[in-house]
């Protein structure tokens, strides 16, 4: 994506441009009737605009920047190595990191990722939940279990409890 604007104006809208992302590229400026036009233009990535406006929110929120889960290539991204996700580990990863910080219930898990009305039973939360803590390795404490209720995704690694 490109931005051109009188330098004036480019000299006004450079630092929100920059907080977007959005590089000058001097190689563009350029003069029309005696004004210095400039160009900045914005580079979306490997994870296009998905990736850039995840990255957006994260640094609204203060996140860190890193993003842990790759939306667009449905993988987790640990210490800057890809692990890849079935479709239900990344459903079920991406709810609890929708709902970081907040206890989610298995009964909500079952009923939003699984689509079930109400639990029977089934151990089928526990074996996802296991599986994704497997592939986060040692940040496997991201996802703790809150006792009799569910699991809570934290960013920052709390205790493990299985």
């Amino acid at each position: 994506m490109y931005a051109t604007s009188k330098d004036a104006a480019f000299q006004i809208y450079a630092p929100a441009l920059g907080e977007l992302g959005f590089q000058a590229i001097s190689s563009a400026d350029t003069t029309m009737d005696g004004e210095l036009y400039r160009t900045a233009m914005l580079d979306f990535g490997p994870s296009s605009v998905d990736g850039w406006l995840g990255g957006l929110v994260a640094r609204e929120l203060g996140g860190n920047g890193a993003e842990l889960l790759d939306v667009e290539a449905r993988e987790l991204v640990i210490e800057g190595q890809r692990v890849p996700l079935t479709p239900l580990e990344f459903s079920v990863m991406s709810y609890l990191h929708e709902h970081e910080d907040s206890a989610v219930g298995r009964t909500s898990l079952l009923r939003d990722v699984w689509r079930h009305k109400y639990d029977v039973g089934s151990n089928v939360v526990d074996v996802v939940v296991r599986a994704l803590r497997k592939k986060l390795g040692q940040h496997a404490g991201m996802i703790e279990t809150v006792p009799g209720f569910g699991y809570r995704f934290r960013q920052t690694t709390g205790n493990y409890s299985p």
